[in-house]
């Protein structure tokens, strides 16, 4: 990948890794925890509630990189086994180790929590089995089932794998300029149509796997799009621009706006968010290198680099948020807001540099290694 155009995708990545932590951050809030607590509102947050937009972005992001990245390392069937194991290390010690970490986490919530468990935090509460350990572990527990056990943004990984796992059939058969663009929409499009028609599929979990394919091999082809025509915008129209399409994002989700029902495909909401994260993953490919530092786009860069630790373990510092609200009555909409923002913000944030370091660092060096 052109070091120039790294940058600010992983700004990009950052900015997605804050909105899913606004996001869990204000549906905790919305709950009442006991008598003088009331839920939260606060305008700016609210805007910035974009948690769905937020996946579509990551997977639209996923499949850029991707492509960026090994285009031209997949060249023929034997270059798919070390494209799969390198994914694999990249995605999978991280997470079994933060699965490890949420059981013991469940056990400590059950005995400190005192709310009422009809909230939904209290869904730590559900039983699991050692299968469903191992279904988890399998990263197939989107198929299988059940969902919401430890964790709910886990739902993501087996998805974002499982296209891992479709990228290098899509690589190989992406050598003309003709193929390059068909392909990808081939992809995507099959995906939505077995969406479209999951009812005559195999009884599954969940479709997201189907219905959210488009964003992935969408990033693929703006990245292959990029590798033959690459204009530079100014950061500040590619900004401008972005800012814009959050507008009008945060108006679908607050239901200021509606689409048309006469206009196809983008009449469903999540995927008119789906387009959008492609477009402006586009304008992050084509935003024309900074050449000034600034201390706003170091830390959202290094926001960026541990956007994976950071949506693996935010549930937790919320989660531990509620323990200190049911048990010392931090209770208030703003009070309780503002402490459970800044205590998840911060905290998901340290505890992941130490994660990136320690874990997902030298995971993906020993895949490289071994490869």
């Amino acid at each position: 990948m052109e070091k120039n155009y790294l940058a600010p995708l992983t700004w990009l990545r950052g900015i997605a890794a804050f909105f899913v932590v606004v996001t869990h951050t204000m549906e905790t809030c919305e709950n009442n925890y006991g008598k003088g607590d009331a839920a939260s509102y606060f305008l700016p947050l609210n805007l910035m509630d974009q948690g769905a937009f937020a996946v579509y972005l990551f997977f639209a992001l996923s499949g850029c990189t991707l492509f960026l990245s090994n285009s031209s390392k997949v060249k023929n069937l034997q270059d798919i086994p070390p494209f799969f194991f390198k994914r694999f290390m990249r995605i999978w010690p991280s997470f079994a180790i933060s699965l490890l970490i949420y059981i013991v986490y469940v056990e400590i919530f059950k005995i400190f929590y005192i709310g009422d468990r009809v909230l939904r935090v209290a869904n730590l509460f559900k039983s699991y089995n050692l299968t469903n350990i191992f279904q988890y572990l399998s990263l197939s527990f989107n198929f299988t089932g059940p969902s919401g056990l430890f964790n709910n943004v886990y739902w993501t990984l087996p998805v974002e794998f499982q296209y891992y796992m479709l990228l290098p059939f899509a690589l190989l058969g992406m050598r003309g300029k003709l193929s390059g663009i068909i392909i990808p929409c081939v992809f995507g499009g099959f995906l939505y149509l077995c969406y479209i028609y999951a009812h005559r599929l195999p009884t599954i979990d969940r479709y997201e796997f189907f219905s959210m394919g488009f964003s992935f091999f969408g990033g693929v082809l703006v990245a292959f799009i990029f590798k033959i025509y690459k204009p530079q915008l100014p950061i500040s129209f590619c900004v401008a621009c972005f800012a814009i399409f959050v507008l009008l994002t945060s108006l679908l989700a607050n239901n200021y706006i509606f689409i048309p029902n006469n206009i196809p495909f983008i009449n469903n909401r999540q995927n008119c968010y789906g387009v959008i994260a492609v477009v402006c993953v586009s304008l992050a490919l084509y935003t024309k290198p900074i050449k000034t530092q600034s201390l706003f786009f170091d830390i959202l860069h290094r926001y960026g680099e541990i956007s994976y630790s950071i949506y693996l373990y935010h549930m937790m510092f919320i989660g531990i948020s509620v323990l200190f609200i049911v048990n010392f009555e931090i209770y208030g909409g703003n009070t309780k807001l503002v402490f459970v923002f800044i205590n998840t913000l911060f905290g998901s944030y340290f505890f992941s540099l130490l994660t990136y370091k320690y874990i997902e660092q030298p995971s993906i060096a020993l895949g490289k290694k071994w490869n």
